[in-house]
């Protein structure tokens, strides 16, 4: 079961798969595949390369905090970032193009696009076994240790990076005081053209804000979740993931409120209530919330992740619509080099850049909701 952003899906799903194939080989076949290839010249070693850094790009987009809430898309060297809205009225649209800066406002209508600006994401070198020392597997396996982390590194910054644009907070601030900072703003649609013009929808009733006040359950209580699905049914949207934080949240207790049968013990009986399948017991009862539960809570399926860098007691839910757009140019992703250093034969020094363009048009504020809950202790 994946409740990934239904647009990633079949990204993940490959990602997955790749990456499972690569990770999957013993020390002794990684060895030997590439001593085989960098006996072979030059042109083989720098597949190496690329295949290491294709590693890199598939350890960043599997099971991301991304994935789940922006919307990727693959842009060529010569492809210009832009967004076009579908309607004639005028659509605000934030973004970043500084790093460490505050974010800005774009306007775009469907016959008039934003240019997006893009900007370098990078993460500290790491030190890792020059290629000719694989044959050894443990130095294999420090040097795919290594790219594993700094592919951690990329890709928790790249989740920063968007949800700070989502919320309108500098690119470069933490993420417990731009959700914080967020929710104690208030109105988060204010001076925002959330609401747009369209012909095909009818008027009636709708959410004036995607921030859900519930701070006095002190927990993930049914009321919580009472107040997700409220906010489901105004917005259109199906809630897929909730995001929370690690800090004060006893784990046993979401457990024991959460079934892995819908109103499992009740005598309910109605098949169409949303049930986790059997396949994914087990994945339930071993592994943890970090990355990433399946659980039936109060008769919704939804996937539970854990977030260090949340604050404590607030939790972020993503649909089933993205809440941003993330522009990767391909030709400058793989801008990832192996420096060597003359006066050292062993290691070599590896850094790694991603050039990216990331938005959130007005409207797609209404496609995630800031959820608090209340402090709670373990």
């Amino acid at each position: 079961m994946i409740l990934t952003l239904p647009a990633n899906q079949a990204r993940v799903e490959k990602a997955n798969a790749e990456y499972a194939k690569i990770v999957g080989r013993s020390f002794a076949e990684r060895a030997t595949l590439r001593n085989q290839e960098f006996a072979s010249g030059d042109a083989d070693f720098t597949r190496i390369k690329t295949a290491e850094g294709r590693f890199i790009d598939l350890a960043i987009h599997k099971d991301t905090f991304a994935d789940d809430f922006a919307l990727m898309t693959d842009l060529d060297v010569t492809d210009i970032p832009i967004w076009k809205s579908r309607y004639e009225p005028v659509v605000g649209i934030t973004t970043g193009s500084v790093y460490g800066g505050p974010t800005s406002t774009l306007y775009a209508t469907k016959d008039n696009y934003a240019t997006l600006q893009p900007f370098v994401i990078d993460v500290e070198d790491v030190r890792v076994p020059k290629l000719a020392l694989t044959m050894d597997p443990d130095k294999l396996g420090q040097r795919s240790a290594a790219l594993e982390r700094q592919a951690e590194a990329l890709k928790l910054k790249l989740e920063t990076f968007v949800i700070n644009i989502a919320m309108g907070q500098p690119l470069g601030q933490d993420l417990a005081t731009t959700v914080s900072t967020y929710f104690s703003n208030g109105n988060s649609y204010t001076g925002k053209t959330v609401y747009v013009a369209d012909p095909g929808v009818q008027s009636g009733t709708y959410e004036t804000t995607n921030l859900i006040d519930v701070h006095t359950e002190g927990g993930l209580t049914p009321t919580v979740a009472e107040a997700i699905a409220s906010q489901d049914q105004l917005t259109g949207r199906m809630s897929r993931t909730i995001h929370f934080a690690k800090a004060g949240l006893p784990a046993r207790k979401l457990y024991r409120y959460a079934t892995v049968v819908a109103d499992q013990g009740s005598g309910e009986t109605n098949p169409g209530l949303r049930a986790i399948p059997t396949s994914a017991w087990e994945d339930v009862w071993n592994s943890n919330f970090s990355k990433g539960v399946i659980l039936n809570w109060f008769g919704s399926t939804m996937k539970f992740k854990s977030n260090n860098a949340l604050p404590q007691g607030y939790g972020v839910v993503t649909t089933d619509q993205p809440a941003a757009e993330v522009f990767n140019i391909l030709s400058m992703a793989t801008s990832g080099e192996f420096q060597a250093d003359p006066r050292d034969q062993f290691f070599s020094t590896h850094w790694v850049k991603r050039q990216m363009a990331i938005c959130t048009p007005d409207p797609w504020l209404r496609n995630f909701y800031v959820v608090s809950y209340g402090n709670t202790s373990l």
